[in-house]
């Protein structure tokens, strides 16, 4: 079944809204906790952890709940439409400063944190399980995920390009962070309305008779394609994760350009948008896994010519080759969430029944996992190193500590996402076996 253009791209939209949300606290809560607001590396790295082992249970609760709903909309669409504006609310709540104890300040941390993401996972694993409940075609969810990649990567731009620059607006950040946030956010909530209005669940199929928590477990265990693609996954975003969380540190104390941050993260969007469109040109002279592991051994060797061979005094230089890693990345991403998507359709023929929200729930969970880890991570080190927040001078240790978190740590996690791919036997042909019988089951 072919899909509208529409369709496609306000999907996409729905993974724009959603990456608003979690790219302001991907790009920037550890940066404002530890510079704005006043926490400690250490508490700040561990509010991120603690929040993900709570996610370690509702991510898989919300895809047991989203599976068994019954809705004249669908089982995914309806919490699109009113998990947003609740969301947009905490997403503001993260953002702001008040004025309390460290330890007053940690549990406050940890309380708005915690809720937001809660509440991220009731939107973004329907996002997410609505690519097989559109359509069955291989070649459209490829499509479909190149989409939400760009939705995802124009909701990172509108972070990036935008938050600094109007925050450095206002008399103060602790002042213009809540307010930005909040404009921002409702520009995500309005993308998650016409995602709500602008696609349909197909396949979707309401349960008779609610499948028991049991039975959905040993559906996931024994769903083995699932577990390759989680593992490729938790290594590609421990990766990006790492990235992501320290790119700011790494722009202002690094490379000491803190004034040309937005236009900087944005070069790095626009290259990984350009790896999703490349990799959606050429789907078809490839296997999804073989497409997945080119685009990450790009990024893996230019971060080790970067850190062994070129450094990053000269700032072109390092830009020209990054560029190669960053278009990797896009191609990497793309393919990750389409492989995701094709699990869906082994789960059903192994056991008998679709469990799109529980499989996306576990994507969902690995996601964050590695956001947990990477923010404790960056926290553990920026600590052992002696940071001073918003010192202009930072030491020889912390320096080198944020060169290694941005180039050393994601080159290891996707050499590791390599290894785990390569044993992935199940390819084209398996997946094409697989939709001819359930095809035929369903006639």
């Amino acid at each position: 079944m072919k899909l509208s253009f529409r369709s496609k791209l306000f999907y996409g939209g729905g993974d724009f809204a959603i990456n608003i949300m979690w790219q302001l606290t991907v790009f920037y809560l550890l940066f404002f906790y530890t510079d704005i607001f006043g926490l400690s590396p250490a508490n700040a790295g561990l509010v991120f952890f603690l929040a993900k082992i709570w996610d370690a249970f509702t991510d898989p609760i919300m895809g047991f709940i989203a599976d068994n709903t019954s809705t004249r909309w669908g089982k995914f669409r309806p919490y699109i439409l009113f998990g947003s504006v609740p969301a947009l609310i905490m997403i503001i709540l993260c953002f702001t400063s008040p004025d309390l104890s460290q330890t007053g300040k940690f549990y406050w941390a940890l309380f708005t944190y915690i809720t937001f993401t809660t509440l991220y996972t009731i939107i973004a694993i329907p996002v997410g399980s609505l690519i097989p409940a559109m359509t069955q075609d291989r070649d459209e969810r490829t499509s479909l995920a190149s989409f939400r990649y760009l939705g995802a990567s124009s909701g990172s731009i509108a972070v990036a390009v935008l938050t600094l620059p109007l925050v450095g607006l206002f008399s103060s950040p602790q002042f213009g962070f809540p307010i930005v946030v909040g404009c921002l956010a409702v520009l995500g909530a309005i993308f998650a309305f016409l995602c709500f209005f602008n696609t349909k669940e197909v396949y979707s199929k309401p349960y008779e008779e609610t499948i028991g928590i049991k039975k959905v477990t040993k559906m996931v265990f024994n769903n083995y394609p699932l577990h390759f693609v989680i593992l490729a996954l938790l290594t590609t975003w421990v990766a990006n994760n790492i990235k992501q969380l320290t790119v700011v540190y790494f722009v202002k104390y690094n490379l000491q350009l803190e004034a040309y941050f937005s236009p900087i993260l944005l070069g790095v969007i626009l290259q990984i948008m350009f790896g999703a469109y490349l990799v959606n040109l050429i789907k078809h002279r490839f296997e999804k896994k073989t497409l997945f592991m080119i685009g990450t051994f790009l990024y893996v060797i230019t971060d080790l010519i970067i850190y062994y061979i070129t450094g990053y005094e000269n700032f072109w230089l390092l830009a020209f080759i990054a560029t190669f890693g960053f278009i990797g990345f896009g191609m990497a991403g793309v393919m990750a969430w389409s492989m995701i998507a094709d699990t869906i359709e082994y789960g059903e023929w192994k056991s008998g029944f679709r469990a799109e929200g529980v499989l996306n729930a576990a994507h969902v969970f690995v996601f964050k996992l590695s956001v947990g880890f990477s923010a404790w991570l960056a926290g553990v080190i920026l600590e052992s190193t002696d940071y001073v927040a918003n010192a202009i001078d930072q030491s020889p240790e912390t320096l080198n500590g944020l060169f290694i978190m941005g180039y050393i740590f994601p080159a290891v996690a996707g050499t590791i996402a390599i290894i785990v791919t390569y044993f992935n036997k199940y390819d084209s042909n398996f997946y094409e076996r697989i939709f001819s019988e359930l095809k035929q089951r369903q006639s």
